[in-house]
């Protein structure tokens, strides 16, 4: 059965929906945050809630403090910010002023950090003085040494030449200003008419988001994602879920990722549902708050729900106030939400950052059989097409082909890289996706895997021709190529197999721990295998499948099986296949 919808959400801005919410819901809970890292005297999660009227104020003294700092429309304004209040209000602020968020993953490493802020041209980074194991205040200034002799608010910095404002949410330190001191900076009543001038200016097709994604690249995209674009496309995705302003929607999607900082975040200012944020993810805490908070829907991803089911706590808790929930993952993960998690009417979901982010979602009243075995249908407004990827030919349904998709969510381009948005969206306005799936006759998207070279590690987008590249900066490696192979917890996990210069040894320790000093942990090889030589495509071209299959043979019998062109592990690497530990992709997992 396909459900009537009604297509009703308006063409707002960030600003005019959170004002839209605020004016009809003052008072309500609108979002709660659990600082996971700083428990209160009970040992739980410290509790943090806004109501609409409330958060809203909160933004405006942000937005009114960064006009007093300069920040002008059009600017970038990156954000190296957990889950916090901080990270949420500032999204809503930027867009306020028609500046544009750039949010970074808070697991980067400073070459990482480095990249995205020079590809995005920010003029002003916001950050926190520390979280997790890093220190992200001291990273900023080994890479901006001019901030320890600039004054706040300019920073005059040979590597970053656009970047001018440094603001930290710790205590001011030199050359950065303290987030309370810019708040103070737009007290001032002129800094409130001035607000609401620059408010008149934003309209809902302006670029809001520069979502950076690995892609199929060495290095990131930043996806151009306008105001309308992502409301709508949150309210879609939250309507098709089921989830009403009699919601307690709990998540620890980082807002870095745009399944936090849209899905989650906008679904709650479109919807009026009452969202509470984790810090970061944690199995125990998670399990406590749905019995303590009477939590009814529950969003995450593969490794959340997994780690949910095998924690101690999980037989113990009461979870029979959860009901709602979507997730990525296959079949039988949602079989298992649906049945052992206890989440019911769980939908399942398909997209990504380029399509704003989601494209196909199920309807929470639509049959188990198509909630757990498809993607759901297309929203309102979208089109998908399945096509042969060598002929661009539109295949029928039940035919297994790229999936293509048009309409209101496709993005606005890649930032500053015309060539690659030319290749990722034809002259018909067609995004072509890279990834392979298929259409029933009803119309319901099955996704079926990856067409482009990009592994998906615990929720996580990792180019191989990045890691690849980093691989090939070691003095002793000649040739590099990574794959994606099977993991039971995250996924997929990356493997390396590296060619050494002749006369040269390496461990697959020594090839990890270089690995880790500069990328990102999810990025990080959990196999390393050595070759005397590649086996070759026709074209030239390392031919990756047949690593594949040799490396999934090996992992089957458990033993040492011969791969390709005399494939060998080091003679001084660990005889436990798989035995290194991965740290989860997400902050929110470790």
């Amino acid at each position: 059965m396909l459900y009537e919808e009604a297509f009703e959400w308006p063409q707002l801005t960030y600003g005019a929906a959170l004002e839209r919410l605020a004016a009809r819901s003052p008072g309500s809970e609108l979002f709660v945050f659990h600082h996971v890292e700083s428990p209160g005297s009970d040992g739980r999660a410290a509790r943090r809630a806004y109501t609409a009227a409330d958060f809203l104020t909160a933004v405006n003294r942000l937005a009114c403090g960064l006009l007093a700092l300069g920040v002008a429309a059009g600017e970038r304004v990156a954000l190296w910010l957990a889950n916090v209040p901080e990270a949420a209000i500032a999204q809503f602020a930027i867009a306020k002023i028609g500046a544009i968020v750039v949010p970074i993953n808070t697991r980067f490493k400073a070459g990482e950090l480095e990249y995205v802020l020079r590809q995005s041209e920010a003029t002003t980074l916001i950050t926190m003085d520390r979280f997790l194991d890093t220190e992200y205040e001291a990273v900023i200034r080994a890479l901006c040494p001019e901030a320890n002799s600039c004054p706040p608010g300019q920073l005059r910095s040979h590597r970053f030449p656009d970047l001018k404002r440094l603001i930290t949410l710790g205590p001011g330190v030199p050359g950065m200003f303290a987030y309370s001191h810019v708040l103070a900076l737009g007290a001032e009543p002129y800094w409130e008419r001035a607000l609401r001038q620059r408010e008149a200016d934003v309209r809902p097709d302006d670029v809001v988001l520069l979502q950076y994604t690995s892609g199929s690249t060495a290095f990131p995209k930043g996806v151009m994602l306008a105001h309308d674009q992502t409301l709508r496309n949150a309210f879609i995705m939250a309507g098709r879920a089921g989830f009403d302003e009699s919601d307690r929607v709990l998540s620890a999607m980082p807002m870095f990722h745009i399944g936090g900082s849209v899905c989650a975040l906008l679904g709650a200012v479109t919807r009026g549902y009452v969202l509470h944020m984790m810090t970061k993810f944690d199995a125990g805490e998670t399990l406590r708050l749905f019995e303590e908070e009477r939590i009814t829907a529950y969003i995450g991803i593969e490794t959340m729900f997994l780690m949910l089911r095998d924690h101690p706590d999980y037989p113990r808790r009461d979870r029979s106030s959860l009901k709602k929930g979507w997730a990525a993952g296959s079949p039988a993960l949602l079989q298992m939400v649906a049945d052992e998690i206890g989440i019911r009417h769980v939908c399942s979901v398909y997209g990504l950052s380029e399509a704003s982010p989601n494209v196909c979602i199920t309807d929470w009243r639509d049959a188990r059989e198509k909630r757990v075995q498809t993607n759901g249908r297309p929203h309102p407004g979208v089109e998908v097409e399945i096509r042969d990827p060598e002929t661009g030919e539109r295949l029928a349904p039940g035919q297994a082909g790229e999936i293509c998709v048009r309409g209101y969510n496709v993005m606005k381009g890649y930032y500053r890289m015309p060539e690659e948005t030319a290749r990722a969206i034809d002259p018909n306005g067609w995004l072509h996706t890279g990834d392979r799936g298929m259409l029933t006759e009803e119309g319901y998207l099955i996704f079926l895997g990856r067409l482009k070279d990009v592994l998906r590690v615990g929720g996580e987008n990792v180019s191989a021709l990045e890691v690849e590249n980093f691989l090939l900066t070691h003095p002793k490696v000649i040739a590099a190529a990574v794959i994606g192979v099977p993991d039971p917890q995250w996924g997929e996990v990356p493997a390396a197999f590296l060619q050494l210069k002749e006369g040269e040894h390496l461990t697959e320790e020594e090839v990890m721990r270089y690995c880790r000093q500069q990328l990102a942990p999810f990025k990080v090889p959990r196999y390393v295998r050595f070759v005397r030589e590649f086996p070759m495509t026709g074209s030239g071209k390392i031919h990756k499948s047949r690593l594949r299959e040799s490396f999934e043979k090996e992992m089957r019998r458990g033993i040492e099986a011969p791969l390709p062109a005399a494939c060998e592990r080091s003679q001084e690497s660990s005889s436990d296949v798989g035995g290194h530990y991965l740290e989860c992709s997400l902050d929110t997992c470790r």
